[in-house]
């Protein structure tokens, strides 16, 4: 029984190597898209994930897809060679990442998936990287102060840290943007000024003219990847 579900996996891998493309997985209940991008035996890969916004929600483990983040961070991956596990898990419909309401959290779940790869993956563990954007920005800030020394990095675009205080995240450098039409922009460039106050490192850049939608499509440039990659 080991070494057929070992098999599938090298199937599976393989698979992904030739491909470089998204294969919808499930993983404890959580449904996900992995791309796996693993050119050399000899290189540990990194993790990313990416926590979408509301309109990435659903039951179909497609939706998330749609969103103009993953396409960039594909095309980074891509470009650049990466070893990397790229993961973008969904959020169903009647949750967000993190509970309001009567809305439940989801993060907890993430958190398993993630400490899943590491039980079954050779990962290289000083290489785990977050993004989100609006309601997943959200998610990245509960999962960064839930497991502070588990991160290396965050790339965090238009949303708040909700229940946190700027001491919870003096630990691990970020970058967030936040469009300057956006409601919470000043909320946002307050916080992340505090958290740097409190001896954190987080790199905060307007997006000029930009309301939400736009700024969490325009977030995730080259530019700003090659930053959050280039931390180990």
């Amino acid at each position: 029984m080991k070494f057929s579900l070992s098999l599938a996996g090298l199937l599976l891998t393989c698979c992904c190597v030739k491909s470089q493309q998204f294969l919808p997985m499930e993983c404890n209940r959580v449904s996900y898209q992995e791309m796996a991008s693993l050119p050399s035996d000899t290189i540990k890969p990194a993790l990313i994930v990416y926590l979408h916004s509301k309109s990435g929600s659903g039951n179909d483990n497609k939706a998330q897809l749609e969103q103009a983040a993953v396409g960039e961070i594909k095309k980074y991956i891509k470009k650049h060679n990466l070893s990397v596990y790229f993961l973008v898990p969904q959020c169903p419909i009647d949750h967000e990442w993190v509970g309001r309401g009567s809305s439940q959290g989801y993060t907890e779940q993430i958190e398993e998936l993630i400490k899943t790869y590491l039980n079954s993956k050779t990962i290289d563990t000083k290489r785990i990287y977050l993004c989100g954007a609006s309601m997943g920005a959200c998610g990245v800030w509960r999962l960064l102060k839930n497991s502070p020394d588990l991160f290396t990095a965050a790339l965090i675009a238009s949303g708040q840290a909700v229940r946190a205080y700027p001491s919870d995240y003096t630990h691990i450098p970020l970058y967030v943007t936040a469009g300057t039409k956006e409601k919470s922009y000043d909320a946002l460039k307050r916080f992340t000024s505090e958290i740097n106050k409190a001896g954190g490192n987080v790199q905060f850049e307007e997006l000029p003219n930009l309301n939400h939608r736009e700024a969490c499509d325009k977030a995730f440039t080259a530019q700003r990847l090659a930053w959050l990659f280039s931390h180990k």
